[in-house]
């Protein structure tokens, strides 16, 4: 599976899910970042058989997320718009 860094703001602190203590929390935010590292593990470029990488998460107090990844190319970044809808 991909690897996918989360983040989370809390208050106006943002700190790695790792540093979140309230586990209602860190719980729901792991299993979001599993689920977003299992459906970028399933896209490969077409060109060069690739996945995305440094990807990470960032959710902000209000519970909206922000999407970072690296891709070598365009295509994969359109497959992954697609995958993840």
């Amino acid at each position: 599976m991909a690897s996918v860094t989360v983040t989370v703001t809390i208050g106006a602190r943002t700190l790695p899910l790792e540093r979140v203590t309230d586990a209602r929390i860190s719980t729901a935010l792991r299993a979001a970042g599993q689920d977003i590292g299992r459906r970028l593990d399933a896209v490969r470029c077409p060109e060069h058989q690739k996945i995305a990488s440094n990807i990470r998460v960032h959710f902000d107090a209000k519970g909206n997320a922000d999407l970072k990844y690296d891709s070598c190319c365009a295509a994969l970044g359109a497959l992954i718009g697609k995958a993840l809808g």
